[in-house]
C-alpha cells in the first residue's frame, strides 16, 4: 500500500535526519576549528528561544499523538485510517526534523551546548513514537486479518 510507504519514508527521514543533524552538530562542536562567539545578549536569547522551541515542540508532539490516535482508531475503513495515520506521521516527523535543525543551528551559533541536550531529547521523542508495524496495529486498532493484508508474511499474529 502507498500509505505504508509514506509512513515508513516520512518517519525514516524525520528520525534519521534528526539523528544525523545531532551527530553532525556534535562533530562540528568538538572537532571543528571554527567557533562562533556571539555577544552574551545574543547567546542568552538564542538559548531562551531554543528552549521554548524545544518545549513547545515536544508538548505539541505529545498532545497531537494523544488527540489524533484515538480519533483515527474510531474512523471507518482501513483506507481512511491509514490515510489519516500517514498524514499524521508525515506532519509530525517532518515538523520535528525542522525543529531539530533549528535547535542544532542555535547550538552552533550561540555556543551553548545546553541546546544540544534539548535537541537530543527531541530526537528521543521521535524514537518513542516511531511507527513500526505493531505500533501501527495498536494505534489504529487493526485486526490480525487487516495486518496480514498490509504486511503479509512479515506480520506474526498473536492469536495463532
Amino acid at each position: 500500500m502507498n500509505h505504508i510507504k509514506t509512513i515508513r519514508r516520512s518517519s525514516a527521514i524525520g528520525l534519521w535526519g534528526s539523528m544525523g543533524m545531532v551527530i553532525l552538530t556534535v562533530l562540528f562542536i568538538y572537532l571543528s576549528p571554527w567557533r562562533f562567539y556571539p555577544s552574551a545578549y545574543t547567546s542568552r536569547w538564542m538559548l531562551i528561544a531554543g528552549a521554548v522551541l524545544a518545549v513547545l515542540a515536544v508538548s505539541m508532539t505529545l498532545l497531537t499523538v494523544r488527540r489524533t490516535i484515538p480519533r483515527l482508531r474510531q474512523s471507518d475503513g482501513l483506507e481512511l485510517k491509514l490515510g489519516g495515520y500517514a498524514a499524521h506521521v508525515r506532519s509530525l516527523y517532518l515538523t520535528m526534523w525542522a525543529v531539530v535543525v533549528l535547535l542544532c543551528a542555535f547550538t552552533i551559533l550561540s555556543a551553548r551546548n545546553t541546546l544540544l541536550m534539548l535537541a537530543i531529547v527531541t530526537v528521543l521523542v521521535l524514537f518513542l513514537n516511531y511507527p513500526n508495524m505493531y505500533r501501527i496495529k495498536i494505534d489504529l486498532g487493526l485486526t490480525d486479518e487487516e495486518m496480514q493484508s498490509l504486511f503479509g508474511d512479515k506480520y506474526i499474529g498473536g492469536n495463532e
